[in-house]
Formats: C-alpha cells, structure tokens, sequence
C-alpha cells in the first residue's frame, strides 16, 4: 500500500474527512516554504473543525423539520418601517450573547410574516 494511500485510510479511520479532501493542497503551499509544518498541521485542523461545525448546524437544520427555511437574507426590510438593516444584522451575530445583553424586540403582530390563504 502507498504513503497516500495508507495515510488516506488512517484519515477516514480517525473520520478526518476534511483533512483527506485539503492535506494535498496544503503540503504543496507548505513544501513551497509558505506555511512550516505546525502552520500546515493548524490550517488542515481549522479546516476540519469549521467543516464539522457547518455539518453540525446543518444537521440541526434537518433535524428540527422546520417546514420552510428562512434567513434574514430573504428579509425585505423595505416593508417593515423603523427597523434598522444594518442593527439587526448586528444582533444576528450574536455578540450581545457574550457580553450578556438583554435584547427586547417590541413591534405589532405579524410584523415580517407572510399571509397565507386557502384556494
């Protein structure tokens, strides 16, 4: 069995797709002098990581069965009046939950939803 091919099986034993998929890009950037080998290690490592982190959310998506999908890309905030794109594209970061900020939203009912009628 070749190197790569070895190094290939240990990889998906120890379930490190992403390393399988970015390690041949990344030794050739390393061997080109462009990262040393802990700089190539912690790059295969972030790749990895954020990779698990997409599946994770992803899963939590399918799991829940929300009957549509929405985000606030879709969000026409031309129909809503008083409500600041750019702050509530902030909160949508989260950073008031590190800095434990209490977030009140207050508006009239059925504010961004959509009307639904039976044919």
């Amino acid at each position: 069995m070749t190197q790569k091919a070895l190094l290939e099986e240990y990889l998906g034993q120890l379930r490190l797709p992403t390393f399988i998929q970015n390690y041949e890009q990344y030794a050739q950037d390393a061997s080109r002098g462009d990262s040393t080998p802990e700089q190539y290690l912690l790059a295969l490592c972030e790749a990895e990581m954020a990779q698990r982190k997409v599946n994770r959310i992803e899963r939590a998506i399918a799991g829940a069965k929300f009957p549509v999908i929405k985000d606030l890309s879709g969000f026409d905030f031309q129909q809503v009046g008083g409500i600041s794109k750019a702050r509530v594209l902030d909160l949508a970061q989260g950073g008031y939950i590190e800095k434990a900020e209490t977030i009140v939203l207050i508006g009239n009912p059925g504010l961004g939803k959509v009307r639904r009628t039976t044919g």
